[in-house]
């Protein structure tokens, strides 16, 4: 497990060197970004299905989660579920923890970035210059919020899934392609880096591999 979390880091360390000292997010960003509009390609006119491949599956995931917890909360009160052929009430309790922890813990890193979003930057037609993730920060910097990528949160956490039904290593690649092709509006949308959706894939799984070693150690009172 430790070394899990230890390739992790070091897959994010790579990023982040390769964000910080070549144009690698400019390079995807630049590829959905219409030079003569000035603007992303699900922007203006696109905006409306901009939105709807944002929100819709977003939604989507956010019902399924809800329907999670309101199993657990049956399953716990009257051992009687909707998910109970599926899921017992310990994979429930480990995938709703796992539902509502890496949102929150993606969504707390955001709020902490000084990074501003691609569409708002001069490069792409914006006000704020574009700041990498080991620059240091000037003074009277107004942080941008925008790394790493909450809309992929809403994906990742399904991952919890995979976990508690112990899925086969081609599952997980389905499963890491189909979150990064989800999260993949934003980028077309101009709202985030292709590194930002790396550093929340990131974040969620060694959340996973905590929860993973918390929950399946003999020693744990789960």
């Amino acid at each position: 497990m430790l070394k899990s979390i230890g390739s992790l880091l070091g897959i994010f360390l790579f990023v982040a060197l390769l964000s910080q000292y070549t144009d690698f997010d400019l390079f995807f960003s630049d590829l959905f970004f219409n030079t003569n509009q000035n603007q992303f390609i699900l922007q203006g006119e696109n905006k409306s299905l901009g939105i709807m491949l944002h929100d819709y599956p977003k939604y989507l995931f956010m019902l399924f989660a809800v329907s999670i917890w309101l199993a657990l909360v049956t399953s716990g009160l009257f051992k009687k579920n909707f998910y109970q052929y599926y899921f017992s009430t310990r994979e429930l309790l480990f995938i709703s923890i796992a539902s509502i922890l890496i949102p929150t813990s993606i969504w707390w890193s955001r709020e902490l970035s000084a990074m501003h979003c691609p569409r708002e930057l001069v490069i792409y037609g914006g006000e704020s210059l574009y700041l990498r993730i080991l620059d240091s920060i000037p003074v009277n910097w107004e942080n941008g919020q925008c790394s790493p990528s909450a809309h992929a949160s809403s994906f990742i956490w399904l991952l919890s899934l995979l976990i508690v039904k112990k899925m086969k290593k081609q599952t997980w690649v389905f499963a890491y392609l189909m979150i990064f092709i989800l999260s993949s509006v934003q980028i077309m949308r101009g709202a985030h880096f292709v590194s930002h959706i790396i550093y929340s894939i990131i974040i969620g799984q060694i959340i996973l591999i905590v929860l993973k070693m918390s929950f399946y150690n003999k020693n744990n009172k789960f």
